[in-house]
């Protein structure tokens, strides 16, 4: 089975595809290493110095030990991540871990666990209220270790972060307590999300700018910044961009994630950069009429809260239907399709879709089924 999908003009191959009890997600081994390829050329393009050691990247797209030891091969060296990754990225050797998602009592005990467990790792929390730091001063003297934090600022997405007016009394408040230690400003501008470049290069104007403004602030204060975190995958690039014609006295992380797999969303937002690496592979169960086929797949295999699936092996195929275990598409005048026969599927949203399986297949450069069931560690936790 070979197609290509026309939007990124990518070449996919299965060898043997009666091999495989459908649906299945698979996962692209070479197309997973040309993102990272492609990761490293966007970076360079920016500054001509730059390598993956600029990436924190979020795993919560993949969840996966093995994207990980690709990035970790590739010379990615730190991961951003929800409390659900943490032992994945553990077990896959990361030294240094951002759980970049505000934590409660119970959260905080249990990652304060695996701080203890794992002093060879550099752990990294957020921070926006002073609720969030109170937690940590006990965990630090029952465990006697020290906490580094990040200052989570709300840059215009509207859903976790301190207001700009309020980080340094956060600050003030914070880096008295026992054992805390102030790491940098986060500023994930998850709303860039804007249909063009331009678009997008405004918002990270508004976002970025907020940041430098606080982080003068600091600065003024006699308060050194040591790192800044940055960008989701559709902001990451003009936000680096932008920031590379500013002069600043810290660290950059950029932590996109969607990237390393890619999804129809982002691919109509930057078209000519990724390709998706992680497809379904359904099969025709049923025929309800001359123009339509049903799948053996429904959204609890693909996830449906960016919309349906829109992007198929065969082109003029629109999804119609969908039910947990069924997906109904209507064909294009003429197409043909039995039976029996095979579609691959790209996920409109690659990150919650992945949640949905408990392994992918992994696929080599010619087809070659590479590992059968490729676990995905961190999913559905």
């Amino acid at each position: 089975m070979e197609f290509t999908l026309p939007a990124c003009n990518t070449t996919y191959r299965i060898a043997d595809p009666g091999r495989i009890i459908t649906p299945r997600l698979l996962v692209w081994q070479e197309r997973v290493q040309a993102n990272i390829n492609t990761m490293r050329e966007m970076l360079q393009q920016v500054r001509s110095d730059a390598d993956l050691s600029l990436l924190c990247p979020h795993v919560k797209t993949h969840k996966s030990g093995w994207v990980t030891q690709q990035l970790l091969d590739a010379g990615v060296s730190r991961f951003k991540a929800t409390l659900n990754e943490v032992d994945m990225l553990l077990g896959c050797g990361a030294r240094e871990i951002f759980v970049a998602y505000p934590l409660l009592q119970a959260q905080a005990a249990w990652l304060a666990e695996r701080m203890a467990a794992h002093r060879e790792v550099q752990f990294y929390i957020q921070i926006a209220h002073p609720e969030h730091a109170a937690i940590w001063p006990a965990l630090a003297k029952k465990h006697d270790f020290d906490v580094r934090f990040f200052i989570d600022l709300d840059v215009g997405m509207g859903r976790t972060g301190v207001a700009a007016e309020r980080a340094f009394d956060l600050y003030r408040e914070t880096s008295r307590l026992y054992g805390l230690w102030f790491a940098g400003l986060h500023a994930y501008d998850g709303h860039n999300y804007k249909a063009t470049l331009d678009e997008r290069r405004a918002i990270t104007r508004q976002s970025m700018d907020l940041l430098l403004q606080i982080l003068r602030h600091f600065n003024e204060n006699q308060v050194a910044v040591p790192r800044m975190v940055v960008g989701g995958t559709p902001g990451f690039w003009p936000d680096f961009e932008y920031l590379n014609t500013q002069q600043f006295d810290a660290e950059l992380w950029l932590s996109p994630g969607t990237w390393v797999l890619f999804d129809t969303t982002c691919g109509r937002l930057m078209p000519d950069t990724f390709a998706p690496a992680a497809l379904i592979l359904a099969q025709v169960v049923d025929q309800t009429a001359p123009d339509r086929r049903t799948l053996n797949l429904g959204h609890k295999r693909w996830a449906v809260d960016q919309g349906p699936v829109e992007a198929f092996s065969l082109p003029g195929i629109q999804a119609v239907k969908w039910s947990e275990e069924h997906t109904v598409v209507e064909l294009a005048e003429k197409t043909q399709l039995q039976i029996g026969d095979y579609l691959a599927l790209v996920p409109r949203h690659v990150c919650s879709t992945v949640n949905l399986w408990e392994y992918f297949t992994l696929v080599g450069e010619n087809g070659e089924i590479v590992i059968e069931q490729c676990p995905i560690e961190a999913r559905n936790r």
